[in-house]
């Protein structure tokens, strides 16, 4: 197998030039002509080096609507079809994967939440595929990106701007020879995926394991550009609410604002709260980042696929700096809040300081003689003379 470019090739470079110094001429230009040789095949084999590219649109896709536009299409011509749980705890007739093969265009991995993996396909097919995929928006509202309105449009596609993907990922494939493993390889980062001749014979055969896996792959690749949209939002939202909370901050200090101010921050302060359990939510439950998906559990080899996906996006580390940031902010949140609180307790006691003098005075001036607003009236139906005794 040809040696994957990379920094190995270019050390293997450098390698030869430091030897060739000490030798003489003869040997440096039979070290050149060899190193001439590596340099060439290392570019045969970029030739052949591909890429599958994930990308993540805003809304969940209607798998069967998509399949049906796909296979109608007269160039590229593709096959697809829907893959779905049919045994274990959680079978269901609902598809959860659609994918679609070509001779000649490559592959394409759709799953129902709006993310779409292309396998070995050109640009201009990229973009055809996620107009395409736009234009058929699921009717029921699913679970979906964090954020994102889900939207029932009609017509053949979409606008521009609708198709643009929220986040993409890609990763670099080589194919192997038929019978090899496919696996990732780690100080590379690159696929190498085995060649499978087409086998007719039924769900076992070798046709429908090598979708298996590339449907394995994709679902790594789903997380790592779910990651990166949730990443991107939980950037924007703490950095707009952080702001805002400063600028609020600043106001307290200010003399005579305390009484105007303390009831907006105390609001920001809880829908900043609510804002971060919701993201917390989608990153450790609702996101299942780290969890083997459903259609996995029985199939160990496309199993260790995904994880190795998983573990080339760094997708644990990102998830526990995210979760300690959200730590941080809700920590912060918390001190504000305790302040908050404690300036509405000097308020409180300051009014009834205020309304204890007043009693007070109101009491002084009743003891002093002719003062009272009392001493002027008498007991009610009374004679005027006990009025005048009573003087």
């Amino acid at each position: 197998m040809l040696r994957p470019p990379g920094r190995l090739g270019r050390l293997g470079c450098c390698r030869l030039a430091c030897r060739s110094f000490p030798r003489t001429g003869g040997s440096v230009l039979w070290l050149a002509n060899h190193a001439s040789r590596g340099s060439s095949s290392r570019a045969e084999e970029k030739e052949d080096l591909k890429q599958v590219w994930a990308h993540l649109l805003g809304r969940s896709i209607n798998l069967k609507e998509l399949g049906q536009r796909v296979s109608q299409l007269k160039d590229p011509v593709y096959s697809c079809r829907l893959w779905h749980m049919a045994r274990g705890p959680k079978a269901s007739p609902l598809a959860q994967v659609l994918i679609c093969n070509s001779d000649n265009a490559g592959n394409v991995v759709v799953l129902p939440n709006g993310c779409l993996v292309l396998w070995d396909t050109e640009e201009d097919l990229r973009h055809r595929m996620l107009q395409i995929a736009a234009s058929c928006p699921e009717k029921w509202h699913g679970p979906t990106t964090i954020g994102v309105v889900q939207k029932v449009l009609e017509g053949e596609y979409l606008a521009a701007e609708s198709s643009e993907p929220l986040a993409s990922e890609s990763l670099d494939f080589v194919y192997e020879a038929v019978g090899k493993e496919t696996r990732l390889d780690k100080n590379t980062g690159q696929l190498h995926v085995a060649r499978v001749p087409t086998d007719p014979f039924g769900e076992k055969g070798a046709l429908q394991q090598a979708q298996l896996e590339q449907i394995a792959i994709s679902l790594g690749l789903e997380i790592a550009v779910r990651l990166d949209e949730l990443e991107a939002k939980i950037e924007e939202q703490t950095v707009k609410s952080w702001q805002a909370l400063e600028k609020e901050v600043a106001s307290v200090e200010e003399r005579f604002a305390m009484s105007v101010t303390l009831k907006d921050i105390s609001n920001r302060v809880f829908r900043y709260e609510h804002m971060i359990h919701e993201m917390r939510y989608e990153l450790n439950a609702a996101g299942r980042f780290l969890d083997s998906p459903d259609l996995l559990w029985e199939n160990p080899n496309e199993e260790r696929l995904h994880d190795q996906v998983v573990r080339h996006f760094d997708v644990k580390r990102r998830t526990d700096l995210l979760n300690e940031r959200l730590s941080y902010s809700l920590d912060f949140l918390h001190t504000l809040g305790e302040h908050v609180r404690h300036l509405y307790s000097v308020r409180l006691e300051r009014m009834i300081i205020i309304l204890i003098t007043l009693e007070l005075g109101v009491g002084v001036m009743g003891l002093l003689t002719g003062s009272s607003p009392h001493s002027a009236v008498g007991p009610p139906n009374s004679p005027p003379g006990l009025a005048s005794e009573a003087r």
